[in-house]
Parts: C-alpha cells; sequence; structure tokens
C-alpha cells in the first residue's frame, strides 16, 4: 500500500508540474538540526564569529551605521536615478538582516533582539500603501526593455529590483522568525502579494527579468524565500507562484539555464552553454537551486531534488577550486582550469548553504564533507582579523582584496552575507536522524544540546588530530569520516568518545597544463576579473600572476599556504619552482605558532634523486586574512 500511494503522489507531483501547478506534500528531513540557541561554536571559528558579532551584528556601529546606511536605499529609491537599468544597493538591508536575526537566535539576547524588531519596523514605514518596499522609484522596472540604451549607459544591462526585494522580504521574514512578531510577516505578505500581482498584471515571468545576461537567475532566485514564506504562513498563492516558475527550467527550446533538462545531461555545466563568463554567475546560480530544495520540502517534487543533487555533484566534478568552493571569480566556468584560483565570498557562502540543506533533506555525508572544506578554508578566510570587514575576491597567490560597492562605505554584498554561514553551520555541528541516532557531522570545538542531549567537542580540530566528544546521555551516536581521512579511530573513555584522525598530509597536483591566457574566456576572467586593469589597488597584480602550474598541501581538511605572516621571506612564498606533476611526497610537523595564526607545520618536499624543499606553512584562513594594498603581495598555497 505504501509503495502504490507513493507511486500515486509521484504521479500527482509530475503532472501538477508539468502544468505549472504544485501539489502541497510537506517532506520531512532526514536530519533533525540543532536549534541556534543551544549551540555555541568555540576554538579559533568561535572566536572569528565573536569578533564578527562584535564588528558587525551587536554593536553599535552595525546597529547604528550599518542599517542607516543599508535603509537609505529604501528612502532614497535611488538605485535606478540613472534609467533603463539599476543597481543592487537594495539588498544590503536584506542581507545584513538574515544574519543579524539569525545571530539574535543563536545568542537569544534581549537587547538584539530588540532591536530586529524596531529596525524591521523603520523599514516598514517606508512601505507603500499597496505592500511595495524597494530601492527602485519605478516599481515596475524589472527588466530590461531597450538593451542598447541600457548598455550605454550601464556597460551591461543590470536590473536588480526583484533581486532587492527578495533580500528584503527574506530578512524580514527571519526576523519574524527570530521574535514572532506578526506584524513583520504581515509586511512581508504584502510586499510578495504586490509583486506577485504586479508580475501577473504585466504578463511578466520571472525568468525574463533581472540583468540581460544571467537568464532569470538573479529574479528566479526568489523561490527559496517565495516557498519559506508558503511553509510560514499557508498562504496558497506563494506556492502558486513558485510553481508558476519552474516550466522555465524545462523548456523544449532548451532556453538556458534549463536545470531539468541540463543537470542529468553528462556535460559540466560550463559546456552546458556558451559563454559561461556571461551567463553562469555563480551565486545567483546556487541560489536558485537551493531554491529547488526547498520546493521539493514544500512539496515532495522529487525531480526538484534528485536535479538540485545533480546539479551540486557537477559542480564538484567540473568547477570546484582550491578552496574547496565551487567556481572562478563569481562564474562557473571550469575553476581547475585556472591556475590563480579566485573565488568571490558569497559565493562560498552558498555553496555551503546548498549543501546544508541537501544534507538536512538527504542524510548524506557527502554534504558535510563539501561544506567542511569550503568552511575551513574558503569561508574562514572571508573575515578579516578583528572581524569588522571582509575581501570580495580570495587568492590563492599574493593577496586578497576588497572593495567598496555602489558608493557605499559600510555595506557589501560579501561582508553583509558573512554572518549567516556561521549560523548554517552550527545547526548541523550535531543532528539527529529519523530512528533517533544522533550525528556529529563536524569537529571544531564546540557545544550543542539537541533533545535534552548535550554534546561537548574539544582537541582545537582540524589543526590538532584528536577529538573528545563528551555526550550528557547513554545515546546511539554516530561519527562522520572525512572523505579525506584514510583512517579515523574511534573509542570509549571514562565516558566520552576520543576520535583520532589519520590528518593525512598530501600533495593534490592541480593542473598539467595553463589555459592560453589569449583566449577570450581566460583573458577575460584570468586578466580583468582576477586584477582590477585601472589604477585600484590590485592593478599591479599582472606582475605576480601566477603563468605556471603548481600544487597544493593539505593537512586533513585544511589546505596550507606560504604566507609571510608567519616570517616567511618573500623568495619562499613565491619560489617559482612546483612540485606540481614531479612525484613529491610531504612531511609535516606541527609546531609551535605566533599566537595569531591558528595552525603552523614544518613542510619538507622531497624525492630520491630530487630537490628537497623545506618551508614552514599555515593554515589558508589564518595565514591569509588580513588586508593589504597595492604592492602587499603576502602568500601563495602554490607549492
Amino acid at each position: 500500500m505504501k509503495t502504490l500511494c507513493g507511486t500515486i503522489l509521484a504521479a500527482a507531483v509530475a503532472s501538477c508540474a508539468a502544468a505549472g501547478q504544485a501539489v502541497a506534500v510537506k517532506v520531512a528531513d532526514a536530519m533533525k538540526q540543532t536549534p541556534l540557541r543551544d549551540v555555541r561554536l568555540k576554538g579559533y571559528p568561535g572566536a572569528k564569529l565573536d569578533d564578527l558579532v562584535r564588528e558587525r551584528v551587536s554593536g553599535e556601529f552595525a546597529r547604528r551605521n550599518v542599517f542607516a546606511e543599508a535603509r537609505r536605499a529604501f528612502r532614497e529609491r535611488d538605485d535606478d536615478e540613472r534609467g533603463h537599468g539599476g543597481l543592487w544597493r537594495g539588498e544590503f538591508w536584506g542581507k545584513q538582516m538574515i544574519g543579524v536575526a539569525r545571530v539574535a537566535d543563536y545568542l537569544r539576547d534581549p537587547s538584539l533582539l530588540a532591536f530586529v524588531r524596531e529596525e524591521c519596523r523603520r523599514m516598514m514605514e517606508l512601505q507603500d500603501a499597496d505592500g511595495y518596499l524597494g530601492s527602485y522609484a519605478d516599481k515596475e522596472l524589472v527588466a530590461i526593455t531597450d538593451r542598447d540604451a541600457t548598455r550605454r549607459i550601464y556597460g551591461w544591462m543590470p536590473v536588480w529590483n526583484i533581486w532587492n526585494r527578495k533580500y528584503a522580504m527574506w530578512g524580514m521574514l527571519m526576523a519574524y522568525k527570530a521574535t514572532g512578531d506578526r506584524a513583520i510577516l504581515d509586511s512581508v505578505e504584502r510586499q510578495m502579494t504586490q509583486l506577485i500581482d504586479m508580475m501577473h498584471r504585466k504578463g511578466l515571468r520571472l525568468h525574463d527579468t533581472g540583468a540581460g545576461e544571467m537568464n532569470g537567475l538573479p529574479s528566479m532566485s526568489i523561490l527559496k524565500p517565495l516557498v519559506m514564506l508558503y511553509e510560514e504562513t499557508g498562504t496558497r498563492k506563494y506556492l502558486d507562484y513558485a510553481a508558476e516558475m519552474l516550466p522555465d527550467w524545462d523548456r523544449d527550446d532548451g532556453l538556458c539555464p534549463n536545470f531539468f533538462r541540463n543537470a542529468f545531461g553528462g556535460k559540466p555545466l560550463n559546456e552546458w552553454y556558451p559563454e559561461p563568463g556571461q551567463w553562469a554567475k555563480t551565486y545567483e546560480f546556487l541560489s536558485c537551486v537551493d531554491g529547488l530544495v526547498e520546493y521539493y520540502r514544500a512539496t515532495g517534487d522529487r525531480r526538484c531534488l534528485d536535479t538540485a543533487a545533480a546539479i551540486r555533484d557537477n559542480l564538484v566534478a567540473s568547477d570546484l577550486n582550491p578552496f574547496g568552493a565551487v567556481g572562478f571569480g563569481d562564474k562557473l566556468i571550469g575553476a581547475p582550469k585556472y591556475c590563480n584560483a579566485l573565488n568571490e565570498a558569497c559565493d562560498v557562502i552558498h555553496w555551503i548553504r546548498l549543501n546544508v540543506d541537501l544534507f538536512l533533506v538527504t542524510g548524506d555525508k557527502k554534504y558535510m564533507d563539501s561544506v567542511e572544506l569550503a568552511y575551513l578554508n574558503a569561508y574562514l578566510a572571508s573575515i578579516w582579523r578583528g572581524g569588522a570587514w571582509g575581501p570580495f575576491f580570495l587568492r590563492g597567490h599574493a593577496r586578497h582584496t576588497d572593495q567598496k560597492q555602489c558608493g557605499y562605505a559600510y555595506n557589501h554584498c560579501c561582508v553583509n552575507n558573512l554572518p549567516r554561514t556561521f549560523m548554517d553551520v552550527a545547526s548541523v555541528a550535531v543532528t539527529r536522524d529519523r530512528d533517533g541516532t544522533f550525528h556529529v557531522n563536524l569537529y571544531q570545538d564546540a557545544k550543542a544540546t539537541l533533545d535534552g542531549v548535550t554534546f561537548e567537542i574539544s582537541g582545537n580540530y582540524p589543526v590538532g588530530s584528536n577529538v573528545t566528544v563528551k555526550v550528557s546521555s547513554p545515546v546511539k551516536v554516530a561519527f562522520r569520516r572525512p572523505e579525506w581521512c584514510p583512517k579515523m579511530n574511534v573509542a570509549r573513555l571514562d565516558g566520552s568518545y576520543v576520535l583520532a584522525f589519520d590528518m593525512n598530509p598530501r600533495i593534490v597536483d592541480r593542473l598539467k597544463t595553463v589555459p592560453d591566457l589569449n583566449r577570450k574566456d581566460a583573458k577575460i576572467w584570468a586578466y580583468s576579473r582576477y586584477p582590477d586593469l585601472g589604477n585600484g589597488p590590485t592593478s599591479d597584480l599582472p606582475a605576480s600572476y601566477r603563468t605556471t602550474p603548481a600544487a597544493e598541501v593539505m593537512w586533513g581538511p585544511l589546505v596550507l599556504a606560504k604566507s609571510r605572516l608567519v616570517g616567511t621571506p618573500k623568495s619562499e612564498v613565491f619560489e617559482p619552482f612546483t612540485i606540481n606533476g614531479k612525484g613529491y611526497s610531504v612531511r609535516a610537523t606541527s609546531c609551535t605558532g605566533d599566537g595569531m595564526t591558528w595552525g603552523l607545520w614544518d613542510i619538507e618536499l622531497s624525492k630520491p634523486g630530487g630537490r628537497t624543499v623545506r618551508v614552514k606553512a599555515c593554515d589558508f584562513a589564518s595565514g591569509t586574512d588580513v588586508p593589504c594594498g597595492r604592492g602587499g603581495d603576502l602568500f601563495s598555497i602554490w607549492f
């Protein structure tokens, strides 16, 4: 009977999806996450979180200056002041509020919760009578109507109206979840209803809106918060609108990106369509894919989950970069081809979120392997020491760089996004499956209480190779063995579990050849996206641009870096000799650091009859997390 019912349900879901309608069948996650208020991150990552919270979330500067500037976009409504298109200042408030609201839930700080409520009230005062709350004076400017005029004004075809609104709604939805203030939720419903009604009246599909080169990806990323709003309110209008957009990802004419048709075709994503450097913008793309996971949760439409999972696997195979995230320069163009790794911090944040959601839904630990690599390397490097700001682009060589955006001083797309990832990670450090088994998924120092059972994790992992997990009650516990780890021993000792990891110090050969830098995609993305070509803070980078393949050295899940921050001479940091593909072995010996870097190792690279290289190396995140101006070449992950 269960099989028959499941078959009937699947057929009904498929039939309704084909018709652009939704069947509302809520699917429970395979894993129950730990409530944010019941977990605390500790150790080096926890200290970074504390700094970030103080500087960007709970402090007076964040409450007064950061939010006031972000709110200004909605008061002045000047994102479209140049006409024919518009900018994205309106995204900043929502991105900031998503993180702040979740941290408020994590800390349960009455003062911060009160601020979240008050800040939403200030935004609600700027809402129109019809429900519109946005940063565009022309609320109906959602698509490019004159491509030539738009290009003349901006140099490309930006229009971020729906994208900006999405973040405002999402931020307020998370504020409602943290505070329970129904007036905030009512405001979100009015915003979403106005948008849907306007789109229907204009006869526009989301695929045909937003930045002209991106095939609807920015606007269609509204799918996740749209479904979340349905799940919170039960208002069928929102789920039905979500269903309306799905046929544009399942088209007979093959219109880009056509997720449902392309996900299972076997091609690397960067080969789905020509010029991925134009359309395949990483974090808008990932946001849409994560929306498919949320749609599956609300409807049971297995096609959506399978498509999201297949795309994620495609990216692991074809676009995984040396930092453990995906993409090169915010584009999915085949990152492994490029010997100068480049990653926008927003891409890291969204890659982690997609894998967290897939893990919660399926329980498959491979997604936590991806979370761990991206979190401990790319993400932690995305926060400057002290927590006040972070880089826009991470690089594997020379230095990271940041920038201001849209003329604002205190807000930036990546920096505003940073707090949410700590919260994503905190919620899945310990989970419980449907059979009642508890799963310890991440091993950084932390304390988490789930269903009355407390887990205390210590050991300074992964700099340290031994972890102790104290469990307050005799329950069934499973421990994730990371994919990179050939052997993990688990023993019971005095009521605790003691885990010993083979940290498997290893060389990862990255490239056999270097792309022709005169090719169109390489020239655009390896040069104009890696350094800016004017007189800005990175215009000198071509002089240090690596033009030969090199290898990485890893300790457990950590990418290691040669860094001047730990006293390594510049000549050793940027040594042109490479071990890549030459059969070298590595010996890594932990040594005492300077108190500023997290982990420090003496590295010996050798092979019989070959050159022996000895150098100090540290973890990538703490050896590269300082801003550097022009000429400040600092580090390299290439050996």
